[in-house]
Order: structure tokens, then C-alpha cells, then sequence
């Protein structure tokens, strides 16, 4: 896994970007809020909760009340996002909520029988990084005027460290695990200059878990600022296409794509001649060609 440096020289380049960001009022969404504020780019917030005011106020900054569970409703920031700024360049999809079940905890329904396990995390956490995606290509072929004719724009996901660590705490780390098999699988379907990246921030001050509580555990939490520069830089570098980029007390590590990273280790480990997802190419090649 290789080292990143930050340098603020590459982050300017977001300046007068119109960026989308779910989950913008609170913990990494309203981190980045602020540091793209600062660098000069316009944000439309999608959020359940309004953003603290001293933000609200920023004449480059939209509020939307925004349940991302709910395809209308992220549809509706979406819209709302065009009329407020003309445009969206970037997306983060970033809002999350905590664990909450783990699946075999058993409960009743009305009936006295088994009822259906709590889905409310995974409806969140992945369906809203799904809808996310698909709402951000839609529009950035929409745009594609204004880029010679061709779709432009990125897509940045928050995955977690442990979206490849045991975690244990099924619903989050399931969903989590999903979003990074989604932004990794999305790579080589996305239509002309949209690249899509992803963060593992370890543990941040957030909402999700009080930073007082895992400190009287002896954990160490990070401030949501660090996190956001590593969403910056995924926005901000045109060259990042299935990066993933994992933050702790101000370091940064590149996942995925590094020599000696998690995929070049896997394949190691493996020693096949042929990836799954050669195969997969291969077979739709075939499909297609009829031969």
C-alpha cells in the first residue's frame, strides 16, 4: 500500500465545481462541505438534518432535505441541485447511519411468526450509494454538452476501513463491503470521463459514534477534516479512476490500485492466469460479437 501526500496546489482545482454531497450536515459529509466551501466550489447538501448555521448561510451553499433511502427523494436533490448551480460536477455519497442489528437477533411479527430482519442500514448505507450512482451518470450525460460530447464527472462513495476487515457488525459491515464491491465493479461501466473513487476513513468524529465514548476505550478518532481531503483529492485528480484511498490521524494509504495493494495481493495469493473479471470481459465480448 503506498503513501499519499495531499498537496493543496491539487485540491484548488475544484474551484467554482458545482458538487453534490448526501449526508452533508454533520461528521466527512459536512467536513468536505467546508473544505470545498473554502476552495472556492459550490455544494448542494442532501441531508434528513439541516446544516448548522453558520454554513446555511454561505451563498454557494444549497440545503435539501433528503432521505437517500428514498429514490424521489434523491431524485428531487438531484433536480433541485441543476436549478441551484446549473450544473453538478462531482458526487459524494457519503451518507450512512450506524449498525443496528445483526441480523439473527430473533423478533415477532403480529402474527406471532418470525419477522424479517432490519434492513434500515443497508437501505441507507447501500441502496443510497446505489441510487446515488445511478442519479450522478444520468446527469453527467445530461452535461455532456458542455464537455465536447462526452459524459464528465466523478463519483466518490464512503466505503470504511472495514469494508476489508472482519467488522463485527453485520448489517454496516455487509452494506459496507457492498459499496466497495460497487464502486470497484462500476469502473469499467461508466460512460466516457465519469471516474468513480471511494474513501476508508478509519475512525472519525462523527455522528455515527461519539468520539468521548470510543476515547474512554482507549480508541483515537480522527477529525472529519482529514477525511475530507482525501474526497478532495479524489474530486480534484482527473487521473484517479478505482482509487481507494484509507485515512488515519492525517496519513493516507492507497488501497486498491498501489504496487503491493489489496488487488495486486489478491491476485498474488490466487495465481490465477485469468481474473474473474477477465472472464466476465470475455464472455460479454462474445455476447455481443455473436461469436
Amino acid at each position: 500500500m503506498a503513501s499519499l501526500e495531499i498537496p493543496d496546489e491539487v485540491l484548488v482545482k475544484i474551484k467554482d465545481k458545482a458538487i453534490l454531497i448526501t449526508g452533508g450536515s454533520s461528521g466527512i459529509g459536512r467536513g468536505t462541505v467546508e473544505l470545498c466551501l473554502q476552495l472556492g466550489a459550490k455544494v448542494v447538501i442532501g441531508d434528513i438534518n439541516p446544516p448548522p448555521s453558520d454554513l446555511s448561510s454561505n451563498e454557494n451553499l444549497k440545503f435539501v432535505t433528503t432521505d437517500t433511502s428514498s429514490w424521489d427523494s434523491l431524485r428531487n436533490l438531484f433536480n433541485e441541485a441543476v436549478k441551484a448551480f446549473g450544473q453538478i460536477d462531482h458526487v459524494f455519497a457519503n451518507a450512512g447511519i450506524a449498525p443496528r442489528t445483526n441480523f439473527l437477533e430473533e423478533s415477532l411479527d403480529e402474527n406471532g411468526e418470525l419477522a424479517p430482519p432490519d434492513m434500515k442500514v443497508l437501505n441507507v448505507n447501500l441502496n443510497g450509494a446505489i441510487y446515488t450512482a445511478r442519479l450522478a451518470v444520468h446527469f453527467f450525460r445530461e452535461f455532456a454538452g458542455q464537455h465536447n460530447g462526452v459524459a464528465t464527472g466523478s463519483i466518490v462513495f464512503t466505503a470504511s476501513a472495514s469494508s476489508f476487515q472482519t467488522f463485527g457488525a453485520p448489517d454496516y459491515a455487509t452494506a459496507k463491503h457492498a459499496v466497495l464491491g460497487l464502486m470497484r465493479s462500476l469502473v469499467a461501466q461508466l460512460p466516457g470521463n465519469v471516474r468513480v473513487n471511494a474513501i476508508a476513513p478509519s475512525w472519525t468524529s462523527s455522528g455515527l459514534v461519539s468520539s468521548e465514548f470510543l476515547a474512554s476505550l482507549g480508541v483515537i478518532t480522527q477529525d472529519p477534516d482529514v477525511v475530507a481531503r482525501s474526497v478532495a483529492l479524489l474530486f480534484a485528480d482527473s487521473e484517479r479512476n478505482g482509487h481507494l484511498i484509507y485515512s488515519w490521524e492525517g496519513k493516507y494509504k492507497e488501497i486498491d490500485q498501489a504496487e503491493g495493494g489489496l488487488l495486486s495481493a489478491v491476485k498474488s495469493i490466487l495465481g490465477n492466469p485469468i481474473s474473474e473479471d477477465e472472464v466476465l470481459r470475455r464472455m460479454e465480448g462474445k455476447a455481443s460479437t455473436g461469436k
